[in-house]
């Protein structure tokens, strides 16, 4: 009797861990790019490089935005996007002058999502319109 309550008890342990392990891996939209400029997330500058965008696991509004050494981190927040990629997933850009500013990642999955602006894209705006324009992901 208590050999097999213990088999339940493990049983029952694997499966509530490999649960918690797809539900971990499901987190939502997740992907790397690479930047040539820099440019600006929410309200902080990025240098040019190579940057992981994923969804925060305390908050899904909340994405973080690293780049690969790991020296420069941005939360931002988001909101759901109806548009969709037509290949693959996208980083979308608004272009002013010469800012560069992330303004939303596009999937063909409906997982596309929109960044909230920070001041600088706001004061970029009042003064011209963007040129949008895409960087795929790897």
């Amino acid at each position: 009797m208590k050999k097999n309550l213990i088999l339940t008890f493990a049983f029952s342990v694997v499966t509530l861990l490999g649960g918690m392990s797809a539900t971990a891996q499901d987190m939502g939209l997740s992907a790397k790019f690479t930047m040539a400029t820099a440019f600006y997330v929410g309200g902080a500058k990025m240098p040019p490089g190579t940057y992981t965008i994923r969804q925060s696991q305390d908050d899904p509004s909340i994405y973080v935005v690293t780049n690969s050494s790991g020296t420069h981190t941005v939360d931002v927040l988001t909101s759901q996007s109806s548009q969709a990629s037509k290949s693959g997933v996208e980083m979308v850009f608004h272009k002013y002058g010469t800012g560069e500013y992330l303004v939303g990642v596009l999937t063909a999955t409906g997982t596309s999502i929109n960044l909230d602006p920070g001041v600088a894209e706001k004061l970029a705006a009042k003064k011209g319109s963007p040129q949008t324009h895409s960087v795929p992901a790897k």
